[in-house]
């Protein structure tokens, strides 16, 4: 398997930072309703 082929996992974690708030709202509607989203969430690698 090439790296290139093989680069499953980048796209899905730049498209979760980008829309978390999103993700959290449609996928866990009552999580989403307890953070505070004036605080930006911190990702970690």
């Amino acid at each position: 398997m090439t790296p290139s082929s093989a680069d499953y996992d980048n796209p899905w974690k730049e498209i979760l930072t980008q829309y978390f708030p999103e993700f959290m709202a449609f996928f866990f509607p009552a999580a989403h309703g307890d953070i505070d989203w004036r605080r930006p969430p911190e990702f970690l690698d």
